[in-house]
């Protein structure tokens, strides 16, 4: 597919929301990736034939073209156990069929057999270690399965007027058969509020994300920053405990950043399957400075890996 042909994921995936909302309604969620897949592809020349998971350690999933005849097959990995995560990996391998597959025709297998080039397969390398062409293909098919999955009309609707607590998160999660870190990171994409995310592991940040308000504010988490004594997140599940349900107050000092030091309410998720933690931080609305200038980019790790 050529660039002029390709479509906006988020596009993409919006018109297919709005396909299942008027033939569903509210019944729409979970999305049925796996159904939706061959009714969509169906109407082209080069449909999904098949969709499995397989136990296949060293990549997340495959859309494979048929070496025999005009046809596609989605396999995803199902050895991580967790289901959100095989679902958002599901809607990746979709995406790409969706956005930027080359369309199969008879013509491609004119000696027999299809020649090689055509699949997508992707592994569980940090983006920073993609180039050129094949991060901007990753990151659109995570935009698209993120969008399709987690329609911003919609998830905008589930927390409307609530606080941001754990019940609240685990209800989402839910809704849309995603993993915690999905739905995490999707709402603070489209927050207005000043709050970012921190997952961590070994009393390090892997990666982290501020909302746009709380980025023009001097907040943002590079790779590798340590996680700050004193926080929910370097003491553990107990003092989590002392909030239950809620984010729990901490003072100025606690959590630093390179532009900027206040109080934070903060919300800690523990993983012990995972080894490591999810912390929503959420600050004032007033912040306690103001930065007109664009910050320097985050880490590509920190754009659009989401696996959850």
């Amino acid at each position: 597919m050529t660039n002029k042909d390709r479509k906006s994921p988020k596009k993409a995936a919006n018109y297919l929301s709005v396909v299942l909302r008027a033939a569903l309604g509210e019944d729409r969620f979970p999305v049925d990736i796996e159904a939706l897949a061959f009714e969509v592809s169906k109407n082209f020349d080069d449909p999904i034939t098949k969709i499995r998971g397989v136990e296949i350690d060293g990549f997340d999933g495959v859309l494979r073209a048929s070496r025999k005849k005009p046809s596609w097959q989605i396999l995803y990995n199902t050895a991580t156990r967790y289901p959100g995560r095989e679902r958002f990996t599901l809607a990746h391998e979709f995406g790409h069929y969706v956005l930027h597959r080359h369309p199969l025709q008879a013509t491609d297998y004119a000696d027999g057999v299809l020649a090689d080039g055509f699949d997508f397969e992707c592994l569980p390398l940090q983006a920073n270690e993609w180039k050129g062409m094949e991060k901007e293909r990753e990151e659109e098919a995570d935009t698209f399965a993120s969008y399709l999955l987690m329609p911003i009309d919609d998830y905008r609707e589930q927390i409307a007027g609530q606080d941001i607590t754990l019940d609240l998160l685990r209800h989402v999660t839910k809704r849309y058969g995603v993993s915690l870190t999905a739905a995490v990171r999707k709402w603070i994409e489209f927050t207005d509020m000043r709050a970012a995310m921190v997952v961590a592991r070994d009393g390090f940040a892997l990666w982290g994300r501020a909302s746009k308000e709380a980025y023009k504010s001097g907040i943002f988490i590079p790779s590798g920053m340590p996680i700050p004594d004193g926080s929910a997140a370097a003491l553990g599940p107990e003092a989590q405990n002392g909030g239950g349900n809620h984010p729990i107050s901490l003072p100025q000092g606690v959590w630093r950043f390179p532009r900027t030091d206040e109080p934070v309410r903060e919300l800690s998720i523990f993983s012990n399957h995972l080894s490591q933690s999810i912390s929503v931080l959420l600050f004032d609305d007033a912040p306690a400075i103001s930065l007109e200038e664009e910050h320097s980019e985050w880490d590509t790790y920190d754009q659009f890996q989401w696996r959850g």
